[in-house]
This record gives C-alpha cells, structure tokens and sequence, in this order.
C-alpha cells in the first residue's frame, strides 16, 4: 500500500471512530459536546498516526 493512501486511511478511520465514539456518548448521556470532542480525539490520534506512518515510509 503507497504510504499516502495508509496515512491518509488511517486519519479518516480515526477521524470516524472519534466521530463514532462521540455520537455513542452523546445519545447516552444527552450532552451536546461529546460529538465535537470525539471528532477533535480522532482528528488528533488520526494525524499523529499518520504523521507516523509518513516518517517510517521515508526510512
């Protein structure tokens, strides 16, 4: 897999899950900030991810 496409997969599936996560927990407990946080984690541990991925591929 091109290291592009991994980085760029791995930043969308983290991005989805914080999304997902934060969806759950706001139909839980009935808060409204949940969803935005969840996205802001995934976007964050999606980046950090791929930012990973990117510096092993140029090895």
């Amino acid at each position: 897999m091109p290291p592009l496409l991994g980085a760029g997969g791995a930043f969308a599936g983290f991005a989805l899950l914080g999304l997902g996560a934060g969806i759950l927990l706001d139909q839980r407990t009935g808060g409204q900030l949940y969803v935005i946080a969840g996205l802001f984690a995934g976007m964050l541990l999606g980046g950090y991810a791929a930012f990973r991925l990117l510096l092993r591929s140029m090895e």
